[in-house]
């Protein structure tokens, strides 16, 4: 049995205008008193989980969940000012709005992607970091992903073959997929959004299902747009950019955790940048890349406990 959290009912629900016509939806949990925690989804564009709420003591942790722009609830379902340092700005624009001066910062994979950016920037702002299975947005992070000499293609190359359209180079890959996804053929647009959303889910194991569980075929391509609007400009990010700013954060308490056989975000690249920030790094074995798992999730739930316990000693 895992021993996570008991999910609570909502606080309050509502949505934050914020720049260029976007509004981010929102939803709080937890103790309005307790120390404010703010928990970055995955995907791009999975939009905010309810359940990620048991990660986090309700009764010590006030839990802030949103959906990023874009995506899930926040409106509209737009890509036209829709780039990282526009969510970093949301973000911000969401701790202003509340009041907060100091939060943990939480996220997995382009979560913990978007943590990692926003505490790079606004360290002033972080009290710490829970990130899980991270996701540095490097060229060789995106090669492993979508590139013949990846993980998923050296563990499925018989669907890779199919994903891939025969393609051995990530770039050209991720061309394609943006050739016929913002092309004006519907079809090849639906056909393209399933491969693309099909790949993730194959290397994701136990993944989110909501992220899947989409209403229509319309949403899907949605979905699989955003994805790729992001990942072809390498989330808008410069290269190695995470990796350069390490010491900009290696003052906050940090926890990370990722399991060696993930096949999404390379285990070398969070354990040679957990040792550059001295964040402490729980190593799990055999789960994949999925928060979702048993082990993964009370990894996550102990890594929420012992920053807590860190932060009363620096109080006290």
């Amino acid at each position: 049995m895992t021993l996570l959290y008991q999910p609570s009912a909502v606080l309050r629900s509502f949505h934050l205008p914020v720049s260029h016509g976007h509004q981010i939806h929102v939803e709080e949990y937890g103790n309005p008193d307790g120390v404010p925690v703010l928990v970055c989804h995955g995907g791009p564009g999975g939009g905010l989980h309810k359940l990620t709420q048991t990660y986090f003591n309700p009764a010590r942790y006030r839990i802030i969940l949103f959906s990023q722009r874009g995506c899930g609830n926040s409106s509209p379902h737009s890509l036209d000012h829709n780039n990282t340092d526009l969510l970093i700005a949301d973000m911000l624009a969401l701790l202003d709005y509340l009041d907060l001066p100091k939060c943990v910062i939480a996220g997995g994979s382009w979560g913990a992607t978007l943590a990692l950016l926003f505490a790079q920037r606004y360290t002033e702002r972080v009290i710490g970091l829970i990130i899980w299975a991270s996701f540095f947005a490097a060229n060789d992070d995106l090669a492993w992903l979508y590139g013949a000499t990846g993980a998923g293609a050296q563990f499925y190359p018989e669907r890779f073959a199919i994903f891939s359209h025969g393609e051995m180079d990530h770039e050209r890959v991720l061309e394609i997929y943006r050739e016929q996804l913002f092309g004006e053929d519907e079809l090849l647009q639906h056909k393209a959004a399933q491969l693309w959303l099909d790949w993730d889910k194959q290397l994701s194991v136990e993944i989110q299902l909501q992220r899947y569980q989409l209403q229509s075929g319309c949403h899907l391509v949605t979905q699989a747009k955003l994805m790729v609007h992001y990942m072809s400009a390498r989330c808008f990010i410069d290269e190695l950019q995470i990796l350069h700013n390490a010491q900009r954060i290696t003052q906050l308490p940090i926890w990370m955790i990722h399991s060696r056989q993930d096949l999404v975000c390379r285990f070398a690249s969070a354990q040679k940048f957990a040792e550059q920030v001295q964040a402490r790094f729980l190593i799990l074995e055999g789960v994949g890349h999925s928060a979702t798992n048993k082990v993964y999730s009370e990894a996550i739930r102990r890594a929420a406990d012992l920053l807590l316990c860190k932060i009363d000693k620096n109080r006290g």
